[in-house]
C-alpha cells in the first residue's frame, strides 16, 4: 500500500494482494489454533470497554479505505469486569468477520451503549455484507463450523467462550436490510 503510488505495475499489485491475503490467512489460523489449544482463564479486572473498543478499531480504519466504520460510543460508559486481551480478541474476530462479509467494501456499525434498567452494556457490531444463511445460524458458535473457505471454524467458538467467561451473552440477528448483527451484553459493575 505504501509504494503502490510509486510502482504502477500490475504484477506488483497482484503480488502484494496475494501476500497480504496469505499473511491474513496464516494470522487467523495461528490465532484460532493457539487460543483454542491453550485457552487461558479470563483475568477479570475493572476496566473500560470503550477504551478497548477504540484501540481495536484504530487497527482497522486506515487499512480499509472502502469501508465505513460507523462508531457510536455513548458518553460515560460504566466500567465492567473484563480481560482486556480476551475482549480485544472478541472484537478482532467479529470485525474480521464483518470485513470478510462485506468484502472490505460497505459499512460496519459498532455501537456501545448502557442499558441502565438491565445493568448491562450492550455492544453491537453489524455489517451490510452477505449475511448468514438461516441453516447456518444454529451452528455458528460450534467448534469447527465455518462458512469460510479458510480457517478452522474456531473464531466464533472462542468469542462465545470469552463472552460466557465475562458473564455476558452474545446473539446473532439479521441486520436489516442486509448483513449480520452480533449483540453482546455484559454486566456493569455495581456502584
Amino acid at each position: 500500500r505504501k509504494y503502490s503510488h510509486r510502482i504502477n505495475e500490475e504484477v506488483f499489485e497482484e503480488a502484494t494482494g496475494i501476500i497480504i491475503e496469505q499473511v491474513e490467512i496464516i494470522r487467523n489460523l495461528v490465532n484460532e489454533f493457539s487460543q483454542f489449544a491453550r485457552f487461558p482463564n479470563a483475568n477479570l479486572k475493572a476496566g473500560d470497554l470503550s477504551a478497548v473498543l477504540l484501540e481495536t478499531i484504530e487497527l482497522y480504519q486506515d487499512s480499509y479505505p472502502d469501508l465505513t466504520f460507523d462508531v457510536k460510543i455513548e458518553d460515560a460508559i460504566p466500567h465492567i469486569l473484563l480481560d482486556r486481551q480476551q475482549m480485544k480478541q472478541v472484537l478482532i474476530n467479529l470485525i474480521d468477520n464483518a470485513i470478510a462479509a462485506t468484502k472490505a467494501q460497505g459499512t460496519i456499525w459498532i455501537h456501545l451503549q448502557t442499558l441502565l434498567k438491565e445493568s448491562k452494556l450492550q455492544l453491537t457490531i453489524a455489517d451490510d455484507g452477505v449475511g448468514i444463511r438461516p441453516q447456518n445460524k444454529a451452528r455458528l458458535f460450534e467448534p469447527e463450523f465455518s462458512t469460510k473457505k479458510t480457517g478452522m471454524g474456531l473464531g466464533l467458538t472462542i468469542v462465545s467462550t470469552i463472552i460466557e467467561d465475562h458473564r455476558g451473552t452474545i446473539q446473532l440477528e439479521d441486520n436489516i436490510p442486509k448483513g449480520a448483527k452480533f449483540i453482546i451484553e455484559l454486566p456493569i459493575l455495581p456502584i
